[in-house]
Formats: C-alpha cells, sequence, structure tokens
C-alpha cells in the first residue's frame, strides 16, 4: 500500500568531509548519534517523513561525499533540489572556507531556484 503525501521536498547536505553531515542525518531519521565516524562515498540517500496537524510530508534527503575527489559526481544531486543545508566544523576554519568559496556557488549555479536563508 503507497503512502501519500501533501508535500515531497529533497534536500541535499553539502560540506567538506568530516564536517558532520551524515551525522546530522543519522540524528533526524533514527534519533541518535554515534561519534564513529565513516566518509561518505558518492552519495547516501534516507527519507523522513514528517506529519505536523495531520499532513504528512516526505523529505528525501541526499548526504554527499565532501571529498574533492567527489565533487564532480556531485552534480548528478543538484538535480530536483528544494532545499539545500551546508555544514562546517566550528573547529577547522577550512571547512567554513570552502562553504564559501565552494559550496555556496555550487547551489547558486546548479540550483537556481532555491530561497536563500542566511544565518549570521
Amino acid at each position: 500500500m503507497s503512502q501519500s503525501y501533501q508535500g515531497s521536498f529533497k534536500l541535499i547536505l553539502l560540506g567538506e568531509s568530516s564536517v558532520g553531515k551524515t551525522s546530522i542525518i543519522k540524528r533526524l531519521t533514527t534519533n541518535e548519534f554515534s561519534d564513529i565516524s565513516i566518509s561518505t562515498v558518492g552519495y547516501f540517500f534516507t527519507e523522513k517523513i514528517l506529519e505536523i496537524n495531520d499532513i504528512k510530508i516526505k523529505f528525501e534527503i541526499w548526504d554527499t561525499a565532501g571529498q574533492e575527489k567527489f565533487r564532480s559526481l556531485i552534480n548528478n544531486y543538484y538535480n530536483g533540489c528544494d532545499g539545500a543545508i551546508l555544514v562546517y566544523d566550528i573547529t577547522n576554519r577550512k571547512s567554513y572556507d570552502e562553504i564559501v568559496n565552494y559550496w555556496y556557488n555550487e547551489i547558486l549555479t546548479h540550483c537556481p531556484n532555491i530561497s536563500k536563508l542566511y544565518k549570521t
């Protein structure tokens, strides 16, 4: 039996390797946290269904590899994105610099229909 949803959204998490993208997704989808980290190779995909006021919304969540050698593969996963979460490690200045200098521009280039929300 297929479920019906009043909304479906594709989210992609972007950022350098080892900044916590997979941990964020695992916490959101299973309410678990592990301090053992294994790098994502290519991508990982999962779903989360939220019910708010009797309205079911499905989120397709795409976890991408942050290593530079996988960046060309990520272009395939931008298609149809409704939102992006840019993740960096507050203890690693380079991971923040890459958000500003690379990942944000990727979103502007490949996902022009995403509204921009800035957190300062």
